[in-house]
């Protein structure tokens, strides 16, 4: 293997926050959701059906084996992973092998260098390596155009040079980088641009595990959709979680939905039961079509926590708090608190509420200080502005719904030969007349058309 030394490479200067990752990988998880590793789970296997873009039924599996000595690679591993895409991504998809320092690495994942975070980098690139997946009809080869059965490692090697007694900033000319090996098969699949975008500036603000996982497969599935539906059970197996009832996924997924809600990446989440099945089914709705907006992301460690902090600030200050008083606050009560209060104290101001006329700033903090239970009649408001506005996001999501199916319909029409058009007239007319309840004189081309489209629904398993 050839040392490159950073006199051939550029240190990375600073951070783009939108870099590419492989999508396979984006769907089916390599990683468990965990921090430890676990005697009793060597393995991630999912199994599912899919139906591919002709209708045909497809059986898949993903199968990840982790070594005896290593153990399946854990949550942080794939905060590693996604910096090393990064690092991919600025050394130009050149190569299999991708050269960075440990200390970039977690300047991506806004860790602070320790001796703890330098060796949580080598054991995560232990179990990267290796990890095993097999795929069952599971894995997209981009090139062939069709799922493959294959057996495959993330990266081939590692190795790692010590960066203690070197400047970060501007390490010696001459000397080696640290660098992985990527495997052939996941290099290959890469440069045949089966990738997508993913905002990890977004991604490394996201609070736990879960929230993250989630976020990488919502966001593959996301592509040109205002909304997009999985069974719940099914979900649970992607991210993947191990409860086996859906109240207790319910309950399990509630703080991630709500994160991502508000953060701005999902307009809602609701659930309903498919009619055929009885299972139960997320629905997501997405707030848009691009990636969320975020802040430039700083090189400096505390900046989320700061620029938190001052949005709390300029609240305070705008309703009558000195800053220092208004610094106070912030340093002593927690941020959810303080919203929480400043909420109340508006709806208070709105409704011209005598607690303010004295001394609004001054009753404002004392509610902080003391976090006030909030008035029940605003609880009472709130309560029935939050199920005008469910009502109003469930026909929403009905509209979007149909939309979605109707798109997919039309997309399907279009990719149909000549002669497949003519037989699936030709079976749409047979309906017709097999269906004693519709009368001959009334059969019409909206209607044929119509019949044309509840045959392609059904194809497409969009039939609920």
């Amino acid at each position: 293997m050839d040392k490159k030394s950073n006199s051939d490479r550029n240190v990375i200067s600073s951070i783009d926050l939108v870099t590419k990752e492989e999508m396979n990988l984006a769907e089916f998880p390599f990683t468990l959701l965990s921090h430890r590793t676990s005697e009793n789970q060597k393995t991630i296997e999912i199994e599912q059906k899919i139906r591919d873009r002709n209708g045909r039924i497809i059986s898949q599996r993903w199968i990840v084996t982790g070594s005896d000595k290593f153990g399946l690679p854990l949550a942080a591993d794939n905060d590693i992973y996604l910096s090393l895409m990064q690092m991919f991504k600025e050394n130009g998809f050149e190569s299999r092998q991708i050269y960075f320092t440990r200390y970039q690495l977690l300047k991506t994942m806004e860790q602070i260098p320790s001796k703890q975070t330098y060796k949580m980098i080598e054991r995560a690139l232990d179990r990267l390596i290796s990890v095993t997946v097999k795929s069952e009809n599971a894995f997209w080869d981009n090139r062939a155009k069709t799922y493959v059965t294959k057996a495959f490692h993330l990266f081939d090697s590692y190795d790692l040079y010590d960066e203690r007694n070197r400047n970060y900033d501007d390490i010696q000319p001459g000397l080696p980088l640290s660098n992985v090996m990527m495997s052939e098969f996941l290099f290959n699949s890469i440069k045949s641009s089966y990738i997508k975008s993913l905002d990890i500036g977004f991604y490394f603000t996201l609070q736990t595990p879960l929230t993250r996982r989630l976020y990488r497969f919502l966001d593959k599935k996301k592509y040109h959709k205002n909304v997009y539906e999985i069974d719940i059970l099914s979900l649970a197996s992607l991210m993947p979680l191990h409860d086996p009832y859906p109240s207790q996924i319910k309950r399990r997924l509630e703080k991630a939905h709500q994160e991502l809600i508000d953060k701005g990446y999902l307009k809602n989440v609701v659930y309903k039961k498919n009619q055929g099945s009885g299972q139960e089914i997320v629905v997501y709705v997405f707030e848009g079509l691009s990636l969320p907006v975020q802040p430039e992301l700083n090189l400096e460690f505390n900046l989320h926590n700061s620029e938190k902090s001052d949005a709390i600030l300029q609240k305070l200050t705008a309703r009558g708090i000195t800053r220092g008083v208004a610094q106070q606050l912030a340093t002593n009560y927690s941020a959810e608190q303080i919203e929480n209060q400043i909420t109340a104290f508006d709806w208070l101001t709105m409704k011209k509420s005598p607690l303010l006329e004295r001394n609004p700033a001054g009753f404002l903090r004392k509610a902080i200080e003391e976090n006030y239970q909030v008035p029940t009649d605003y609880l009472r408001e709130q309560k029935r502005e939050l199920a005008k506005q469910k009502k109003k996001q469930e026909k929403e999501i009905e509209l979007f719904q149909l939309e979605e199916t109707q798109r997919q319909v039309d997309g399907y029409r279009r990719q149909l030969t000549e002669q497949e058009r003519k037989l699936l007239r030709q079976e749409a007319i047979e309906l017709i007349e097999n269906d004693k309840a519709i009368r001959k004189e009334f059969v019409s081309e909206i209607l044929i058309q119509a019949k044309e489209s509840e045959i392609i629904r059904r194809k497409l398993g969009l039939e609920s």
